[in-house]
């Protein structure tokens, strides 16, 4: 190992190898104004570095077995790729070297030169090795910069040749074509034969029916041998990965201050949003706050407002969108002219079937921006930003159809996560996390994309008769041509957005196909089997045995709220033999208004199968109706940690004709009969307060922006909060009797009367929530009854309790005991449990899973990506 860190970092490079001429020094080896030159470190388990002559390139050979065929066409079938895994790395550390090269394309420029940054051997080694690949990488790095190279022809004659001739960085992929073409075939001056000084091997003549890129305009030279491919591809994907600000930030030491705000870069906040992320800047207001209180451990400041404008700022997020657009222009232009250098089948070059393993090495360590974007699970976002995407599919496309490349679909990414200075100055110490593959990630988008087509196979216009023109008059006529240009636009939306969602399914298809081709049925089941998939029917009720584990209980109750958060299904009233009674709070207007379904829901509702928060701390059901997408019923679980905790809360949602510019109906369907008030902004009479529905003054729906998603997280985390109280002003030193008051009508209403007689369509998801969370609920009632204050429950609490008048309780029960009682019956008949078992029930033992991750999970739980500047109303 010592003896390759020393061959790497140069020492040995004025030494001859046995079959070399005369030595030659450092500085011979290079034409330009070079720097010093870099380190570069392997890892304890790289194979030994080969010399630099021995095997120069590539060779058939390591891609066959021993009885010289091919002996498989994945050239990382015996490779073990886990998300698990963690490898800490030493690399060098970067160090900029420069040279001067001829101006490209610079006809009109003669004679004159730019400085331009070499990439150094560091950064084309760089990333997590596996197999033989730094060897491979090293044999070319070194083979190119070698200086110089004899005529293949013995001729005598020697050409020249240095690192920026394939290594220099140029503004742009073109410049960098264009400055390669310039030296990739050199004619010998003394045998006239024309030389490739890549593979340096005689050039012949391409045959007239071969050749070029799918386009045509990429010049034949650089398809030549897979040697230049390794080159191309190599510089091209990390011209790629500065594009998308992936390159990672080395640490600070420990003990320097931390600065005051973290700065993001635009880029970075967007890849943070597709991961599902959140901007901790603290200065952040585009969350689902109203003035920054409202949470756990939170208190609301002196002179904080409850109300708003009725219009918010939008110029910031105006401007961030139209840098985003031109960012993604210019990364959409990059990819497609990266793409045409990309192995494909069709071509028939031997670059394209016999793919250089450099190229191999790099595609698999610098295509982390197929994962950055494939993570924005967002079927409506990637129609927002439909260039980069269509880009990313043309690539996807190339990658998928080769049964080489397409393996490495399936592969866990090795992402480079954290950099520490090393042991010396001239090393970093790299961390890299297996990551999911591109393939996992692009089901989620697969799942939407399904969604989004059936809903768009009944997305039609009411037909409309076609008067006579001569019978219109002049305005008459101009509304009908209006009208039919607007028709004919929406039809071309759809299309086109069936056409999109058909795309990223032939995607998910042909890339299976090849997996199969290349490594097996089997393990293409065990994959799919790992997957997240789209649930149409009832799968078997889960199941937990009494002696489970807390980690187990709450792994089995996601994996099937995962299962079961959205799906569609008939919402005819199940009473009304007719079927023409909808078992909904808007069934008026169901009836009124017909019913097309527009292309804003058809996309919304694909996003909804996939982002939904399905999570141990809180859940969110949706049950939309087959034929009426417009109408919807939504369940919502009380967050874990609040007055709300576990309870089930419905409510009926309407999406009108005109959405999504204007917003949805929702009105609460658990209010004890019209009785309880659990929220200031939870009327009894249904009416849900929030600026996003129009029902209170401050930063109110965007049209063609805001969703229903923002409206279903605004509930969950608004209203649904901690401390309820704080949205009604002036009643914070009522907190502890205005929480007990709600911790009661829970118990009563949104619990027991819950579970007593389950509303449909949740029949099934409200018994088998109570069942899973049955021990947990018992640890909870415990919990709550030391917080409760023994007052009565009031309907509508504002801060003065009537007498205790509860029926059936004693002297020594309160109110809360009693419903405590009857829900606690109501469990032992869903899940019975020995009374020894209850009664021994503690909050450390018994309340499930622990309050750091009931935390983390409720956090877990929010939507990826969804962002609100709703506010909640509050009485003056």
């Amino acid at each position: 190992m010592a003896a390759a860190e020393r061959v790497f970092s140069g020492e040995f490079d004025d030494i001859a190898s046995d079959d070399e001429g005369d030595p030659q020094t450092p500085d011979s080896t290079s034409q330009g104004d070079h720097s010093e030159g870099d380190v570069s470190m392997l890892s304890d388990g790289d194979e030994d570095v080969m010399s630099e002559n021995d095997n120069e390139g590539f060779e058939l050979d390591d891609f066959m077995d021993e009885d010289g065929a091919a002996a498989c066409l994945d050239p990382y079938a015996n490779v073990f790729f886990s998300k698990e895994r963690t490898e800490t790395l030493l690399e060098p550390a970067l160090k900029s070297i420069f040279a001067q090269i001829p101006i490209p394309n610079g006809e009109d420029n003669a004679g004159q030169t730019m400085r331009v940054r070499v990439l150094s051997r560091g950064e084309w080694m760089s990333g997590c090795p596996e197999g033989n690949e730094q060897s491979f990488l090293f044999q070319l790095y070194e083979k190119l910069t070698s200086g110089k190279f004899a005529c293949p022809n013995s001729c005598g004659h020697e050409f020249d040749r240095a690192p920026e001739d394939f290594f220099a960085l140029l503004p742009d992929f073109p410049a960098y074509v264009s400055h390669l073409e310039r030296h990739i075939q050199r004619k010998c001056p003394k045998c006239n034969i024309k030389v490739c000084s890549a593979c340096e091997d005689p050039v012949r003549e391409p045959s007239p029916e071969k050749g070029g890129s799918p386009d045509g305009k990429e010049s034949k030279a650089l398809f030549h041998c897979p040697t230049i491919q390794g080159a191309i591809l190599g510089v091209a994907l990390h011209m790629i990965e500065q594009e998308f600000g992936s390159q990672l930030r080395i640490e600070k030491p420990t003990g320097v201050p931390p600065a005051k705000k973290r700065k993001t870069s635009a880029l970075g906040k967007l890849l943070n949003t597709m991961q599902g992320g959140d901007d901790d800047s603290s200065d952040s207001d585009g969350g689902y706050g109203f003035g920054g209180f409202g949470g756990r451990g939170q208190a609301a400041p002196k002179g904080t407002g409850y109300s708003g404008a009725a219009h918010e700022d939008r110029s910031g997020e105006i401007a961030a969108e139209k840098s985003q657009f031109l960012k993604d222009q210019t990364t959409a232009k990059l990819l497609s002219q990266v793409r045409a250098y990309l192995p494909a089948v069709k071509r028939g070059h031997t670059t394209d079937l016999l793919v250089h393993p450099t190229a191999l090495a790099h595609l698999r360590r610098r295509s982390s921006f197929v994962s950055d974007l494939l993570r924005n699970d967002s079927l409506m976002d990637m129609s927002n930003r439909a260039e980069i995407y269509h880009a990313l599919f043309d690539w996807l496309e190339v990658v998928s159809s080769h049964e080489v490349l397409a393996s490495m679909l399936a592969m866990p990414q090795m992402r480079a996560v954290k950099a520490v200075p090393g042991p010396d100055d001239d090393t970093v110490e790299v961390t890299y996390e297996g990551a999911p593959s591109p393939r996992e990630l692009l089901e989620t988008v697969v799942i939407q994309a399904t969604a989004a087509l059936k809903g768009l196979s009944s997305t039609s216009a009411p037909e409309a008769s076609d008067p006579d023109s001569d019978e219109l008059d002049p305005l008459q006529q101009s509304l009908a041509e209006a009208q039919k240009r607007k028709e004919k636009q929406r039809e071309n939306a759809v299309t086109a957005a069936a056409d999109a969602s058909d795309r990223i399914l032939d995607a998910r298809t042909e890339i299976d196909r090849l997996l199969v081709a290349t490594k097996g049925r089997a393990f293409v089941n065990r994959m799919l089997e790992s997957l997240p998939r789209l649930y149409e029917t009832e799968e078997d009720q889960p199941k937990i045995e009494t002696s489970a584990t807390d980690e187990t209980t709450m792994k089995v109750y996601e994996e099937w709220a995962q299962r079961v958060r959205f799906r569609y299904c008939d919402l005819h009233d199940p009473g009304d033999p007719s079927k023409i009674k909808y078992a909904h709070a808007y069934n008026n207007n169901i009836q009124t208004l017909v019913g097309t379904r527009s292309l804003a829901i058809a996309k919304e509702l694909a996003i909804l199968t996939t982002s939904l928060p399905a999570a141990w701390g809180s859940t969110i059901f949706i049950r939309v109706d087959d034929a009426r997408v417009d109408c919807i019923k939504a369940m919502i679980i009380g967050p874990e940690g609040t007055p709300y905790e576990n309870g089930c809360f419905l409510f009926d949602i309407f999406l009108p004709l005109d959405y999504n510019h204007s917003c949805p109906l929702v009105k609460s369907m658990t209010t004890n009969g019209g009785k309880y008030r659990y929220n200031p902004n939870l009327y009894a009479d249904g009416k849900v307060c929030l600026s996003l529905l129009g029902t209170w003054s401050g930063p109110g729906w965007i049209s063609g922006k805001s969703t229903l998603l923002q409206v279903l997280i605004s509930i969950q985390s608004l209203i649904f909060c901690d401390e309820p109280y704080l949205n009604e002003p002036g009643w914070a030193n009522q907190a502890g009797a205005y929480s007990a008051n709600v911790r009661r009508m829970v118990l009563v209403d949104a619990m027991a009367n819950n579970l007593k007689n389950p509303h449909f369509p949740f029949e099934n998801e409200v018994k088998t929530h109570f069942r899973l969370k049955a021990k947990a609920i018992r640890a909870q009632l415990d919990r709550w009854k030391a917080e409760d204050d023994g007052k009565a429950t009031n309907r509508d609490y504002f801060g003065v309790s009537p007498p205790n008048t509860s029926s059936g309780a004693s002297s020594s029960q309160t109110p809360f005991d009693v419903a405590a009682k009857h829900l606690r019956s109501l469990l032992d008949e869903l899940d019975p449990v020995a009374p020894s078992m209850v009664d021994s029930a503690t909050p450390s033992a018994s309340a499930g899973p622990s309050t750091s991750k009931a935390k983390k999970t409720k956090a877990k739980s929010g939507a990826k990506g969804t962002r609100s500047s709703s506010r909640l109303k509050a009485k003056k």
